[in-house]
C-alpha cells in the first residue's frame, strides 16, 4: 500500500518560518488545533511544554499537509483503580512492573482541509508510533496517550488505529479526574496504544 506522506512530503520541524512561508491552511472541523498550529504552537515550544512537527508537500508548490505534537508524559499506573491497573500491568513482564510506564502525549494532531479524505491521518499516527520504536530514539517510551475529543468519529479513528480506553467507562474516568460533570458533558477521553505490539512484529 503506497503512502501519500511517504510520496509527496517532507517531515519537518513546526516553525514560525514554515507556517508564514506556506499559503493558507485551514481545518474546518477544529477551529481551535488550526488556531494551535498558527500562533499557539510556538509558546508551547518555548516553555518546553511540547514539540510540533508536520508534513509538507512540496511539489509543484509548498503546502501545509499536516501536523502533530508531542510531549513527554507517563501512565501512572500506581494512582489507577486496580481493574484497570491490572489490565496494563498484564502485557508487563512481573520483574519489570512498576508504579508507572513512559509514555509519549500526542497533544494536537490536525490534517488540513485540503488533504482530508487521503487517509493521512492514519498515516501521521503510523508514522508516530515508528518513530517512538526506532533504535535511534534516545528514550524509552512504552505507550503513546490522546486525549481525544469524545465523539464518535474521533474515537473511532483512534480505535481503528489500535487505541483502546484507558477507562472503560466515562463514569470511572471523571472520578479519576476528579471532575465536578456530569458523564454527557466530557469533552475527551483518555486512550493509549502499546507499542510493544510493534516490537513483537
Amino acid at each position: 500500500m503506497t503512502s501519500y506522506l511517504e510520496e509527496n512530503c517532507e517531515f519537518v520541524e513546526w516553525s514560525s518560518l514554515l507556517v508564514t512561508s506556506c499559503p493558507e491552511f485551514s481545518c474546518s472541523r477544529d477551529r481551535s488545533i488550526e488556531n494551535f498550529f498558527k500562533t499557539e504552537f510556538e509558546n508551547y515550544n518555548n516553555q518546553l511544554l511540547g514539540k510540533s512537527y508536520g508534513f509538507v508537500k512540496t511539489n509543484p508548490s509548498l503546502e501545509l499537509v499536516a501536523a502533530f505534537t508531542v510531549a513527554n508524559s507517563m501512565l501512572p499506573v500506581v494512582s489507577f483503580p486496580k481493574n484497570v491497573k491490572n489490565r496494563i500491568n498484564r502485557k508487563i513482564p512481573n520483574y519489570k512492573r512498576n508504579s508507572q510506564y513512559p509514555a509519549v502525549l500526542v497533544g494536537q494532531l490536525a490534517v488540513f482541509d485540503a488533504f482530508s479524505g487521503k487517509q493521512i491521518g492514519n498515516e501521521v499516527l503510523s508514522f508516530i508510533k515508528s518513530w517512538f520504536i526506532d533504535p535511534l530514539n534516545k528514550t524509552g517510551c512504552r505507550y503513546i496517550i490522546v486525549d481525544a475529543v469524545n465523539n464518535e468519529k474521533v474515537i473511532n479513528f483512534y480505535r481503528k488505529n489500535g487505541f483502546e480506553f484507558i477507562f472503560d467507562k466515562i463514569e470511572d474516568e471523571i472520578e479519576y479526574m476528579k471532575l465536578d460533570l456530569e458523564p454527557d458533558y466530557k469533552r475527551t477521553r483518555l486512550m493509549y496504544f502499546d507499542l510493544i505490539v510493534l516490537k513483537s512484529c
